[in-house]
């Protein structure tokens, strides 16, 4: 359970404020997943239930991927269904090159896991999505794997083993383009650009892939497909938050 940040003195800035919190480089994932949860609107009455998205009455998600049979991923799970102020620290730690961002996001990481231990102690592995480093990327350093090594040491009990998803190549930004055009890059070229090296340790393991946001779901699904077929029995994700559509 996250503890109690209001008894806390002196107490944290809460979560988006981070960079003034007394607690930036002191706190603990109970602190830090606590200030997240604080304001947390927590699941919708109606709500998807792959992703966990609110939904009104009759109306499918908007969240693409949960709606096609072949997905390959059985869930999303959800750090904050509080998708501004994660989308801002979010936009800080990958556009703004603020990689402070990524010790407390690690330990917002564990304190979710730890919260939800029962539950997700099934899964195996705890990887990273497929992120091009190579010379022709747009980003030299994979800000998920920084999010992960930090998690690891607030929460070494946990399974994290990054990269276990490859990719070779950087494929066509989803930005700015129609549904059809980001579906059609997915199964496309990035499909044909992941790969698993280490079949072995995925062979028979369930995997949970970790990621900032989710928005439609198309590339988890090209990566649970290339889990699914190097072995896995499982494959779901595990997201700091949601945003409709894509």
């Amino acid at each position: 359970m996250p503890m109690d940040v209001q008894r806390l003195r002196p107490p944290p800035a809460g979560f988006g404020d981070c960079g003034a919190c007394s607690y930036r480089t002191t706190g603990t994932p109970a602190i830090c997943f606590a200030c997240v949860a604080l304001q947390d609107t927590g699941p919708s009455a109606t709500a998807c239930t792959v992703c966990g998205q609110p939904l009104a009455t009759g109306t499918p998600c908007p969240n693409a991927a949960c709606t096609v049979e072949d997905r390959g991923f059985s869930r999303i799970y959800t750090v904050t269904s509080r998708p501004e102020a994660m989308w801002d620290a979010v936009m800080s730690y990958k556009y703004d090159d603020q990689r402070e961002w990524a010790d407390v996001l690690g330990r917002v990481l564990v304190g979710y896991l730890d919260h939800h231990r029962d539950e997700l102690q099934r899964f195996d592995l705890i990887t990273t999505g497929a992120i091009y480093v190579g010379p022709d990327a747009q980003r030299l350093w994979d800000y998920l794997r920084l999010v992960l090594d930090a998690a690891h040491r607030h929460g070494p009990d946990w399974p994290f083993v990054p990269g276990l998803v490859h990719k070779a190549r950087p494929t066509g930004r989803f930005l700015g383009i129609s549904r059809a055009a980001r579906r059609e890059i997915a199964e496309g070229e990035l499909r044909a650009a992941l790969s698993v090296p280490a079949r072995d340790r995925v062979a028979g393991r369930r995997v949970l892939v970790f990621d900032d946001v989710y928005s439609e779901g198309y590339s988890l699904r090209e990566m649970a497909r290339a889990l699914l077929a190097a072995g896995a029995t499982e494959v779901a994700g595990l997201v700091l938050t949601r945003r409709k559509g894509g």
